[in-house]
């Protein structure tokens, strides 16, 4: 059988040590006829466990790019990881990153009632690939506290940083470096108020 590698999503903390590493679990596989074939599967094996981990600003939640259409992982992660603070490292293709990238997100962090951390690679790959861009920060409410910026808009920077070029290697300046602040006391505040996590533990729901 092939050799394959896992799609690793690692935290270091501020002493070089390695505290956690997930390995991406939804690979992206599709192929529509005469358009695209992809198949990430035939290079990365899929990993199999959902992976939290302590931080100085909370707990962390890891997943990576796809994995952000599957809501149930994330459920999991809040309801039996007790994360407070989601991240999803991507990269989004310019068409899906225009149609679902924010939506995506917004909705991962009001379901959750977390942080969503996403930083997003940006710009030309090669003559056939981008990437989308808009690295983002969305509070427990759904609000963007912070964005990057990519082929669509500066997002919450300078727009002297925007280059109007679909053809430009980049639309930001990169790298680029962008920063929020993390409130837990607005993570409890939002679930206080509407208490998504107690509700969704008691409930009982099946076919009938």
């Amino acid at each position: 059988a092939k050799s394959r590698v896992y799609n690793s999503h690692v935290i270091i903390d501020s002493d070089g040590i390695v505290k956690s590493t997930y390995r991406k679990s939804h690979l992206f596989d599709v192929s529509i006829p005469n358009k695209v074939n992809l198949r990430e599967s035939a290079t990365t094996a899929p990993g199999e466990e959902l992976v939290v981990c302590d931080s100085p600003i909370g707990r962390l939640g890891l997943s990576t790019c796809y994995d952000v259409r599957f809501p149930e992982m994330y459920v999991d992660l809040v309801q039996r990881g007790g994360a407070e603070i989601l991240l999803v490292p991507s990269a989004f293709t310019v068409p899906t990153g225009k149609a679902h990238w924010h939506t995506l997100l917004t909705a991962r962090a009001i379901e959750n009632q977390c942080y969503v951390l996403a930083a997003a690679q940006v710009g030309k790959h090669n003559n056939k690939r981008k990437s989308y861009g808009h690295s983002l920060a969305v509070d427990p409410w759904g609000d963007i506290v912070a964005d990057a910026g990519g082929y669509d808009g500066a997002g919450t920077m300078s727009t002297e940083r925007y280059v109007e070029d679909e053809d430009a290697v980049s639309p930001v300046e990169v790298p680029s470096i962008i920063l929020c602040d993390i409130d837990r006391e607005k993570i409890n505040s939002v679930r206080e108020r509407i208490p998504i996590q107690q509700h969704r533990a008691n409930a009982v729901i099946r076919f009938g």
